[in-house]
């Protein structure tokens, strides 16, 4: 396919401000998560990872019925930069109660360990605000024509956030330990948001524009667009198949590619460096074709590279068939992204990104909790294989919604 390559988007400097902080804060962010669960696991017991990740997703859902409204009311960019300053201030704070909690021996717990979860849950909350306004920032802020690019950079940082994260972890922690960690995550946030004050938008957001609506908006916005509900519903069902490969990564790479950590270490790396390069590509390029086609041929290549990535017999095709996955997942997330951002009303486009928002954390325990549930009843091997079948009926399936071939 022909791509026509543009750079408006790096000529744009409120484009350059917003993915310079994004992308610092993104693999800072990384760095974080990634310490915390290695600490967690290393200095108290591997049980509470389900509980610290159950306790960062909790807010998301506890907020889902008002974020986007809350987003709509301040505006997205007051929002990202009110939230990235303050989960900047919670982490130098929580850095500050450091060695307080952890010279309070007389608590029937661990301070340290309690912290982590006051600071996850409390960086949550502000978290579940910030995800919807920053998918919803680029309508705001995108050159004329230029709206896929710039949310395909921003898709970028997180994807290279992933790719780098995973390095800069074990650096960070080895050099300065979670103090640190805890420091130089906060202070990423804090300049993110010194960065995000300097963004002009083509229109000043005002904070009384807007009131918060009713939650019935939502079923009246999903009762309207029956394309926007077809396709809120795909990308439920869609997340909640595509999910496990968190965990057929780990037990591919010790069960059928080796059993080394260094083998899942470059499968994560490949998978990664799909969604950088897809990422990038959708910065500076366009797929020709409608919409529609577009978010039905990257669905079906991603189920595709999926498929191949559970019947690979060597890690080398392994790494080419989720390289691949990384790749078209890239492609897809941006594609459905750009129809949520396009498809509504302007002034609907935050409420349904908080929607878009709750799917993605929402479907994460429940996809786990059907894993427990047959893992133990069923080959592995045969249930990634069953996974990738279904992703692939239901990304053909995206075709029969009502309205999509005229996007």
């Amino acid at each position: 396919m022909k791509s026509h390559f543009r750079f408006d988007v790096i000529r744009d400097a409120n484009s350059r401000k917003l993915v310079a902080g994004q992308l610092i804060s993104q693999v800072c962010d990384k760095v974080m998560s990634l310490g915390l669960i290695w600490i967690i696991s290393d200095q108290f017991a591997a049980k509470w990872i389900p509980w610290f990740i159950a306790v960062s997703t909790l807010p998301h859902l506890l907020l889902a019925p008002y974020s986007g409204r809350i987003v709509a009311r301040i505006g997205p960019l007051r929002t990202v930069i009110l939230t990235d300053f303050f989960r900047g201030a919670l982490f130098l704070l929580a850095a500050a109660a450091l060695p307080i909690v952890s010279g309070a021996e007389s608590l029937p717990f661990s301070g340290v360990l309690a912290l982590l979860f006051f600071v996850s849950f409390v960086s949550s909350m502000a978290g579940s605000l910030f995800n919807p306004a920053i998918l919803t920032l680029p309508v705001k802020l995108a050159p004329a024509g230029s709206l896929q690019e710039l949310t395909a950079m921003v898709d970028s940082c997180f994807s290279l956030g992933n790719v780098l994260g995973p390095l800069f972890s074990v650096l960070v922690y080895q050099w300065v330990g979670l103090p640190g960690l805890l420091v130089v995550n906060g202070l990423s946030y804090i300049y993110s948001g010194i960065l995000e004050m300097g963004i002009r938008p083509p229109r000043p957001e005002s904070s009384t524009q807007q009131k918060a609506e009713p939650p019935a908006r939502i079923f009246r916005i999903l009762k309207k667009e029956s394309v926007i509900r077809g396709m809120l519903m795909s990308f439920l069902l869609m997340n909640l198949v595509l999910a496990p490969v968190m965990v057929f990564l780990p037990w591919y790479a010790k069960n059928v590619f080796g059993g080394q950590i260094s083998t899942l270490a470059t499968l994560e790396f490949f998978m990664g460096l799909g969604s950088v390069l897809g990422s990038l590509w959708l910065s500076f390029g366009r797929v020709p074709g409608g919409l529609g086609i577009r978010i039905l041929a990257s669905l079906v290549l991603m189920a595709a590279s999926y498929l191949g990535f559970t019947l690979a017999p060597q890690l080398m095709f392994g790494c080419i068939a989720i390289g691949f996955l990384g790749l078209f997942l890239a492609l897809a997330n941006i594609f459905i992204l750009n129809f949520f951002q396009t498809r509504p009303e302007e002034k609907d486009v935050p409420v349904v990104m908080g929607l878009v928002n709750l799917i993605s954390v929402a479907s994460l325990p429940v996809s786990m909790g059907l894993i427990g549930f047959f893992i133990e009843s069923i080959q592995v091997e045969v249930f990634a294989v069953v996974c990738a079948l279904i992703l692939m009926a239901l990304a053909a399936g995206t075709r029969a919604i009502p309205g999509i071939r005229e996007i």
